[in-house]
């Protein structure tokens, strides 16, 4: 009885050891405030050397422009139009806008050096402090936005693609 016992202890321990692992790549996540907010989908598109990440989870989206990106580099938001982080929300089709733009609103966005990067993605962290832009409305108790311990890693990148001229017929 021993024995049986002895085996079947043995058997549920081999069992009962499973760890599921999840794999969370890529990843678009930040902290809005104190609460946890992740993206359900995410992109990065290249267009002439410019730079847009965006992570959308149901009726928000998080935009991040970089102008003119290299990796490793760190790019202070709030100082002008070029560098910019947005939040967008929807809420009974009112749209509230956010934005880091030009002296309004504060923080960065920063690329992982070359050495930490994938081909083909792109990562790295960002805080953004988002004020309403001029005109639109204000979440209810909201005057700042704020995504702090933001992370994006290994989001693929997707080179902008042109339109193809149009071809003029011959009259």
């Amino acid at each position: 009885m021993k024995k049986y016992f002895l085996v079947a202890l043995t058997a549920l321990a081999l069992v009962s050891c499973e760890e599921e692992i999840v794999v969370n790549t890529p990843a678009f996540e930040a902290m809005n405030g104190y609460n946890f907010w992740k993206a359900s989908s995410m992109q990065a598109t290249v267009n002439n050397g410019d730079l847009v990440i965006v992570g959308a989870h149901e009726s928000e989206n998080i935009t991040l422009y970089i102008d003119n990106y290299a990796f490793g580099e760190e790019y202070t938001l709030g100082i002008s139009n070029v560098n910019v982080a947005t939040f967008s929300k929807k809420i009974d089709d009112v749209v509230y806008n956010y934005s880091t733009s030009s002296s309004t609103g504060k923080g960065f966005i920063k690329l992982d050096p070359v050495e930490k990067q994938i081909p083909g993605a792109i990562s790295g962290t960002f805080y953004a402090e988002m004020v309403p832009v001029t005109g639109s409305a204000v979440l209810p108790g909201q005057e700042v936005v704020n995504f702090n311990k933001g992370t994006f890693f290994q989001i693929p990148l997707k080179e902008a693609v042109a339109p193809a001229p149009e071809e003029n017929p011959a009259p």
